[in-house]
């Protein structure tokens, strides 16, 4: 990985493999190691916990582009891994980082989430018994 800090500075998209590396097939196995652990604890916080895993069951799919797969696993591998551009842990603006690259992620492959994926993440969702912000609220 190049050096980071000189690409803050550089005016271009951001792109998530300079933070978690270009390697697909290690991203998509860290996040399936993870994302289920994470997801538990920290989706109740987020409120587009219900498009994340419609994200990973995307990515589980046979039928989504690889260029489509990779941006979910390097979100969502961001998402998973410890280290962060700001701790998780802290108080209301630890997983701001986090929401940032998912809704990145989410704008850019959302035209590959289908209703599919979203039914998926629902079942999902109420099997592990994940409470939403969403439903919280209502």
């Amino acid at each position: 990985m190049p050096n980071r800090l000189s690409r803050l500075f550089r005016k271009g998209p951001i792109r998530p493999e300079d933070y978690v590396g270009s390697d697909e097939a290690r991203n998509e196995q860290m996040v399936r190691a993870g994302f289920v652990a994470k997801a538990k604890h920290y989706l109740r916080q987020i409120p587009l916990a219900g498009e994340v895993v419609a994200m990973y069951f995307c990515m589980l799919d046979a039928k989504t582009p690889m260029w489509a797969k990779a941006t979910v696993a390097a979100a969502l591998a961001y998402f998973v891994l410890p280290v962060d551009a700001i701790p998780d842990w802290l108080p209301v603006v630890g997983l701001t980082d986090d929401a940032g690259v998912l809704t990145a992620a989410l704008t850019a492959i959302s035209a590959n989430l289908t209703a599919e994926h979203r039914r998926q993440a629902r079942d999902w969702l109420e099997a592990e018994k994940v409470i939403l912000v969403e439903a919280r609220e209502a």
